[in-house]
């Protein structure tokens, strides 16, 4: 009876075994999955955040080019804005 005992528990054990082996296989595979998509959101993020710097320069480079063709074009720029003066007036001007 022992002899018999001892096959069940030993087959028993064998698939606990085996039952271990495989979860532990899945957990790694989830493991690596989980790691390369948390790869490919760090690369996503740090791209997103050189795109904003990017953005949050281009007013003050737009400021400082708007600077230095006032200062090399003086009088076509007092005419721009002359000429934007008047349509802005003529727009908004009463028909009455």
């Amino acid at each position: 009876m022992e002899a018999k005992g001892n096959t069940m528990s030993s087959g028993m054990t064998r698939n606990i075994e085996r039952v271990g082996d495989r979860a532990h296989k899945a957990v790694d595979r989830a493991t690596d999955a989980a790691s390369s998509v948390a790869e490919r959101i760090g690369e996503h993020v740090d791209t997103l955040a050189e795109k904003r710097d990017e953005l949050m320069e281009l007013p003050e480079t737009w400021l400082e080019g708007a600077r230095d063709y006032v200062r090399e074009n003086p009088l076509a720029a007092v005419g721009f804005a002359l000429a934007a003066g008047y349509l802005f007036h003529m727009i908004t001007r009463s028909r009455g």
